[in-house]
């Protein structure tokens, strides 16, 4: 089965409203939450968006509040293989490659420390390969590190790092063979780093729904705020990786594309990058991540139908 594209969005406005509708009444929906007991109704497509929402609760894993490496992992036997593939048809990846040769603002998502670096390695290596941008931007908060990260930063020779957004800088430093920012600026529970040539930079966002830390959603409220407010005019390109792209892509269309009028595209990582600093994602995992579409989709499609 080939995916489900993501809800477009091109400089100047575009409407995704029919890909979202086409998505939560599809073949591929309705029988991955028949398999746990569910139903998509027969019914416009806010109310089938509410409906399933709430069913897609069965997914949480993480029990609302944990990390996505916290997700708790259940084995579904002979079903698994046939849920899997349901999940992919679903089109929660995106294509590795970009559509166009030049973007005004390349944005790296933040994460975990080795997703972290796995996005800017890849990000490196298309500005090698061809693919230009006026402005490149990571991306993280201010969440410390846990046990866990430390000792993978040190392992991997990054030092003593504190937050998410000092391991975007340790990344974007090694893989762009950068020097130190050439300057911070700071305010209310945020900071932004800067490069000499004035085009790369780092955001720590703040966050916007306290006392929770910053979710992917503040980061690209923030990189609009104190980095690069983006025009009309221009191509804004996401990456990010599988399986976190459609979720990803529907929060930059909402807060970014109907905000600002400028283009979304979202790719995830590729394969190269994905085998080196990836892991294996179980099959929970994966259904965490259409529990976090849906409600990305559902958004979306309440800010545009409003």
């Amino acid at each position: 089965m080939e995916p489900f594209p993501l809800p477009p969005c091109e400089p100047g406005g575009t409407d995704p409203s029919a890909a979202i509708e086409a998505w939560v009444a599809s073949p591929q929906m309705r029988e991955l939450v028949a398999r746990f007991g569910g139903a998509v109704p027969d019914a416009p497509a806010r109310e089938a968006l509410d409906h399933v929402t709430e069913f897609s609760k069965v997914w949480d894993f993480r029990a609302g509040t944990k990390e996505r490496f916290d997700t708790a992992r259940v084995g579904y036997g002979a079903d698994d293989e046939r849920i899997r593939d349901l999940i992919h048809a679903l089109g929660n990846g995106g294509r590795p490659k970009p559509v166009h040769e030049h973007y005004d603002h390349v944005v790296v998502l933040g994460g975990g420390i080795r997703v972290t670096l796995g996005r800017v390695d890849f990000t490196a290596r298309l500005l090698r390969s061809g693919t230009t941008a006026a402005t490149v931007a990571g991306l993280g908060s201010l969440r410390h590190r846990d046990d866990r990260e430390h000792r993978e930063g040190l392992r991997l020779g990054l030092g003593e790092l504190e937050t998410e957004a000092d391991m975007m800088t340790a990344a974007l430093r090694r893989f762009l063979d950068l020097p130190e920012p050439a300057r911070t600026e700071t305010g209310d529970g945020w900071w932004h780093q800067t490069w000499p040539d004035g085009g790369i930079h780092v955001l720590a966002a703040a966050s916007t729904r306290l006392p929770l830390r910053a979710s992917t959603a503040c980061t690209l409220i923030g990189w609009a705020e104190h980095v690069s407010r983006p025009l009309r005019t221009d191509r804004v390109l996401l990456v990010t990786n599988d399986p976190y792209v459609r979720h990803q892509h529907c929060d930059a269309v909402r807060l970014l594309g109907l905000t600002y009028g400028c283009g979304i595209e979202t790719i995830g990582m590729d394969d190269l990058a994905t085998a080196e600093w990836g892991r294996p994602l179980a099959t929970t995992e994966l259904l965490q991540e259409v529990r976090s579409s849906i409600l990305a989709m559902r958004n979306l499609y309440s800010a545009v139908k409003q």
